[in-house]
């Protein structure tokens, strides 16, 4: 990418050219004085002309400068220093683009521009002075011309001079607000803020009436100041009439008090020394307010801690002028969270790019690093995370450094931080109380990211902690984020700091708190140097290099433990273990709350193990037979959640009876269990249950053979529980077996009937019975569990019917018979009147669907993938979203697709003939599926041959060009491509075509890509030269753009994937986009003031997928010679393009409701056209308000069936 020719720093917004005799004391120094009222910096040389050149310092003064005014005056052309600097000022609008703004006062721009009246006397004077340099003279005469010919402003055409400098003041101010800032690149922390700044504008909402305040939030070091400075200096210049930039609130406040922050504000705002000499300055006062009322500010309060720091500098808000703003920057959002607070914007990191030209500025200056040091960046970039901070100190420190050093200093990086950075964010740190410092520390040194809210409460939240609140204020104060579905993380450098704080406890580990480092936990381990002061110890077992012996004293010193997790990542990396001693002595604390120790290898848990304070048991994969050895009831007050998951040796539970908090156990394969109800009795805190794959459950099964109404075990197993009655008609399960169940997980096991008596658990949530092969059937009364959101009865293959649905089931959201022997389904199954997501993939012996399916209004998703004998569907529900049908070999036809199906797959659906017809909508009601960057939208025919020409080039077409329009339309970005059909023609809508691989030659005006402007969009014929093999096709693609002007070239090169159904002969058409964001993210930095020259070139490859080794894993060849790009086509997306795109889709939609009226009775076409035209567009557009109405109805009832 070629660089940018503004290599320079910009210092003053202004720099003033004048004829100090004409006037310095006059028009000149109002001027001057008017623009640093607005806080436009301006340079004025003060000095009088002395000689004839000028000074090399003045000079670069005005290449510092981004405007400069030219006061043309009578006598202007009389001082060569004058003359020089315009040539000075001219040549910098040449080479760097500077704004050049001439007035004309008191003399004629023709006089100017022709050298006559005192300018001709001057130049007769100076052709004598320079007669042997009359170049220069000829020079003069030049420059004068070229700047008289510029816009600029005659002090004759605006009286008086108070006027005219009114107007000019406002005209620099417009043309700073548009300036593009050169230094964006070259002042590295300016990098990716121009969108930022935006972003901010948008919600600022200038130019409305009310006093607006916003806040910007985020980690220490994200570039909260930096953007609410580069916000500041955008608007403070002209949309507002004083205002104040008051930096380190939080440091000055400790420092000085409120009464120092309040003055350097009022001051600041209304110019008025005696606000100095106040003794307590309050914005409330009256002679203060009369004047704030009248005067509209901007205010940037940059980091403020807390809510009596805002409160006591700018309170009461209301005594501000109607269109004020205040911007307050803080790592605290409690400080945003009051009522005043308009909207807060959560400043996010750099992205990669961003990121990456941040720290080469820092590292390497204007130079790109070297192959040798290309790995090296990306370790840094990796490690600052998008953090601004961390890659200026990192960036700066390792400049001109060896890779030697380099290696070294990212070697020290791992455990130890930057110091800079160090101080920088332990800040936070220190502003929490004790509680607060020690969840910061348990989870920076003890939780392992990614994780979520519930594992930082199952981990830590022992009985009477506070942890809730004290995750909300970390949250709060930036040193965790908070993401979608309840995950969590935290910065790896606030991690360090987290780190840094306990390794600084003490030299030894075994006296520090806390214990992560598995060279650490391991010496601790093995020495029992293991001190009172451990009170938590996490590491991964699968990083041990050496086999650990654990002895019966290893954990006795270390009485204050109360979380011990001894994971594993790789289940299947079992070289080196841990070998606890055996026996009954083994000790561990009482104190312990959350235990976690995968595959741990003894038989029982010790004896003497303490469980009075134990909130959690996780023991995954272990070698336990049962917990402990007695048969004595275990006092667990406190337990909430057992994991025995994989713990194939376990034969039984013990007598739960005295955990009455217990709310969750995972029995998960354990594949030796044969009962366990028996232990569940009287749980009513019970909520979730997980069975899956115990294989040899029986208790289920043995329920199945008593009569209805009764849930027991033991009819055929004599010595067990014979009496235990779950269910009977006397007593309610509330009595009996967990009664608040939410969770019952039954996947693989034995289980052949449902009881009927299960639909009694009213609590019930989901039912996973999966893979039970043996279950033949469903009890009807299932449709009473009437809290059901999910029911899976996915692989159950004796299954052949589903119950009549004899009553609405008002919460049942996803049913999957995928796989399943289902043959059809009840007409009643339109009593499912919730029902988002119906899987029915590879239902083999599955012929149709009943008609009452068009009836489910909820119903978003249809998976059919592999029903091999489905030949035609029935209508569909209006509600549909995404359709699946790939592989359906014998469907024939597509009833009308409903306009919001933005997912199709009929890939493979080789009898394919038609759609009947497919609405399109407009983009605006797509934006929540469409903006949402966990939806998938894709249109996949690929190898539906038959298909008619018209429903290929027509209908499928034109819907992938609207989706295409809506994804950048919300810039979202997809890396592979989703559109796919038989074809051979490029749509029409792609403006540049070519039969080939390569356009070239393409004009664009200046000004090609500014603001409206939103991305590319691509399109390609497409022929396998080869069939057969699982293939995957990769698109690469070039794009280089030449301005016209200097000459410099652009590259931008990148890449789309997508798999394609390969058992096909026919052309296809592919259809791809890149957004704007995008293309910038990833180098495309073009000028947009240019006239630019595009090309485009395309290019195939496909990976071809191979199993190699034993364990069956799969690598690609990458192939070119048997894909072949037959055309290609291109087209620049702007915003006129959505509109034209609605505009064509309502002219469309009320076309096709004309047809419609016209086909279904003539005697209602005999009415239309007897009404006048607005009757008839008004009934139209009824179509658009359904639509509409269908839009807002999903939005509220869109809850994500993902959840479950």
């Amino acid at each position: 990418m070629a660089s940018s020719s503004l290599s320079f720093q910009e210092k003053y917004d202004v720099f003033l050219s004048f004829r100090g005799e004409d006037t310095r004391n006059t028009f000149a120094s109002h001027l001057y004085a008017a623009l640093l009222a607005k806080q436009i910096l301006t340079f004025m040389d003060h000095k009088l002309e002395r000689g004839d050149k000028i000074s090399p310092t003045l000079i670069k003064t005005i290449e510092e400068s981004k405007i400069s005014v030219i006061i043309f005056s009578e006598n202007y052309p009389s001082s060569k220093w004058c003359l020089e600097e315009l040539v000075q000022i001219l040549e910098c609008k040449k080479t760097r683009g500077q704004i050049v703004i001439p007035i004309f006062y008191c003399v004629d721009p023709s006089v100017v521009r022709n050298q006559t009246a005192s300018y001709g006397v001057s130049f007769t004077e100076l052709e004598k002075r320079f007669r042997e340099k009359m170049e220069t003279v000829n020079q003069w005469r030049t420059a004068l011309t070229e700047a008289s010919n510029l816009s600029g402003w005659d002090s004759k055409d605006v009286r008086p001079d108070s006027k005219l400098v009114r107007k000019i003041v406002k005209d620099i101010s417009n043309k700073l607000f548009k300036y593009p800032s050169s230094n964006m690149h070259m002042n590295g922390h300016l990098i990716g803020i121009e969108k930022k700044i935006k972003e901010i504008e948008s919600i600022l909402c200038i130019g409305t009436e009310d006093v607006r305040i916003i806040g910007i939030w985020g980690m220490a070091g994200i570039g909260k100041t930096t953007l609410a400075s580069a916000v500041f200096q955008r608007f403070s210049y002209f949309q507002f009439e004083s205002s104040c930039f008051l930096r380190n609130v939080r440091e000055e406040y400790l420092k000085h008090g409120p009464d120092y922050m309040r003055k350097k504000l009022l001051f600041d705002l209304l110019r008025d020394k005696s606000i100095l000499s106040m003794d307590t300055p309050f914005v409330a006062s009256p002679s203060i307010h009369s004047n704030l009322c009248r005067k509209k500010v901007l205010i940037v309060l940059d980091d403020v801690d807390s809510l009596d720091q805002f409160e006591a500098i700018v309170t009461p808000y209301d005594h501000f002028a109607p269109g004020s703003r205040i911007i307050v920057t803080t790592k605290n959002k409690q400080v945003l969270e009051i009522k005043d607070v308009d909207d807060i914007y959560k400043l996010a990191g750099l992205n990669h790019m961003e990121s990456l030209e941040l720290f080469n500025f820092y590292a390497f200056g204007k130079s790109s690093p070297s192959e040798d040091y290309e790995k090296l960046v990306s370790h840094v970039i990796c490690y600052a995370h998008g953090n601004p901070l961390a890659l200026r100190v990192l960036g700066s420190s390792l400049r001109s450094k060896s890779t030697d050093v380099w290696e070294s200093a990212l070697s020290k990086l791992k455990t130890i931080p930057h110091k800079d950075i160090l101080n920088v964010l332990r800040i936070s740190y220190e502003g929490l109380d004790k509680g607060e410092q020690n969840l910061f520390l348990d989870i920076a040194c003890l939780i392992d990211q990614p994780f979520t809210k519930d594992d930082v409460e199952h981990m830590l939240d022992a009985g009477g902690s506070f942890v809730k609140i004290e995750l909300t204020v970390l949250i709060d104060k930036s040193l965790i984020e908070s993401h979608e579905y309840n995950m969590l993380w935290m910065h790896d450098l606030l991690r360090q700091v987290g780190q840094t704080i306990v390794r600084d406890e003490h030299r030894e580990p075994g006296k520090r708190s806390r214990l992560w480092d598995v060279t650490d936990v391991c010496r601790v381990l093995e020495r029992n140097t293991g001190t009172a002061a451990v009170e938590g110890i996490s590491f991964n077992v699968s990083e041990i290099h050496n086999d650990i012996k654990l002895c019966h004293a290893t954990f006795s010193e270390m009485y204050n433990l109360r979380l011990l997790k001894i994971y594993r990542d790789n289940f299947g990396n079992n070289k080196f273990k841990l070998h606890p001693p055996q026996g009954l002595g083994f000790y561990l604390s009482d104190k312990l709350t959350y235990l976690r120790w995968d595959l741990y290898p003894l038989k029982s848990l010790s004896s003497n193990f303490s469980t009075e304070n134990l909130v959690e048991l996780v023991l995954r994969g272990s070698h336990v037979q049962k917990l402990w050895n007695n048969h004595e009831v275990k006092s667990l007050p406190i337990l909430r959640r057992i994991d025995l998951s994989y713990s194939k040796s376990l034969t039984q539970l013990p007598d739960l009876s005295q955990a009455p908090n217990l709310e969750s156990i995972n029995l998960e394969g354990c594949t030796s269990l044969v009962h366990v109800l028996s232990s569940l009795q009287n749980l009513e805190k019970l909520t979730y249950l997980n069975l899956n794959g115990c294989s040899k459950l029986r208790d289920f099964e043995e329920m199945s053979k008593r009569s209805e109404g009764y849930l027991d075990v033991g009819s055929r197993i004599q010595n067990s529980t014979d009496n235990l009655c779950l269910y009977s008609t006397q007593d309610h399960i509330s009595q009996k077996f967990a009664p608040n169940l939410t969770y019952l997980l039954l996947r693989e096991t034995t289980i052949g009937t449902v009881p009927p008596s299960i639909c009694r658990l009213s609590g019930l949530v989901k039912l996973d019975l999966s893979y039970c092969t043996g279950l033949e059937s469903l009890p009807t009364g299932i449709c009473h569990l009437k809290s059901l959101e999910s029911l899976d009865l996915c692989g159950c293959e004796k299954l052949k019917t589903f119950p009549e649905i004899v009553e609405p089931m008002e919460h049942l959201r996803y049913l999957s018979l995928a796989s399943s022997g289902i043959e059809e389904l009840p007409e009643s199954i339109e009593n499912l009147v919730s029902l988002k997501d119906l899987s029915l993939e590879s239902c083999k012996d599955l012929e149709f669907l009943p008609n009452s399916l068009c009836d489910l209004r909820n119903l978003g998703m249809i998976r059919l993938s592999f029903c091999s004998k489905i030949q035609k569907l029935p209508s569909l529900p209006p509600s549909l979203e995404l359709l699946l049908v790939t592989n359906c070999k014998r469907l024939k036809s597509l009833p009308e697709l409903p306009s919001l199906c933005l997912s199709l797959s009929a890939s493979g659906c080789t009898s394919l003939e038609n759609v009947s017809g497919w609405r399109a909508p407009l983009l605006h009601h797509v934006d929540e599926f469409i903006g949402d960057y966990s939806y998938n939208d894709y249109i996949d025919f690929c190898g539906c041959e038959k298909l008619d020409q018209d429903t290929d080039n027509t209908m499928i077409a034109d819907r992938a060009i609207i989706q295409i329009l809506a994804r950048i339309k919300f810039q979202k970005s997809v890396d592979y491509y989703s559109f796919i059909y038989p074809g051979d023609e490029i749509p029409n809508w792609f403006n540049h075509q070519t039969c080939g691989t390569s356009i070239n030659n393409i004009m664009l005006p200046p000004y090609w890509n500014n603001d409206d402007f939103l991305g590319l969009a691509f399109c390609i014929v497409f022929h396998w030269n080869i069939i057969g093999d699982d293939k995957e096709l990769y698109i690469g693609y070039k794009l280089n753009f030449k301005t016209i002007d200097d000459g410099n070239l652009y590259k931008y090169c990148y890449s789309t994937l997508g798999e394609i159904y390969d058992d096909f002969i026919s052309d296809h058409v592919v259809i791809w986009h890149a957004e704007r964001e995008s293309l910038e993210s990833s180098g495309l930095d073009c000028p947009s003031t240019c006239s630019t020259e595009a090309s485009f070139h395309v290019y195939p490859s496909y990976r071809l997928f191979e199993n190699v080794n034993n364990n069956g894993s799969e690598y690609g060849v990458w192939f070119v010679e048997h894909a072949e790009i037959k055309k290609f086509g291109v087209r620049f997306v702007y915003k006129q393009d959505m509109e034209r795109c609605d505009a064509e889709t309502e002219r469309k939609n009320k076309r096709s409701f004309n047809e419609c009226c016209e086909s279904s009775a003539s005697e209602a076409v005999v009415s239309l056209e007897e009404e006048d035209d607005d009757e008839y567009y008004s009934s139209c557009d009824c179509l658009e308000d359904a639509e509409q109405l269908e839009v807002e109805e999903r939005k509220k009832k869109n809850n994500s069936v993902l959840q479950l």
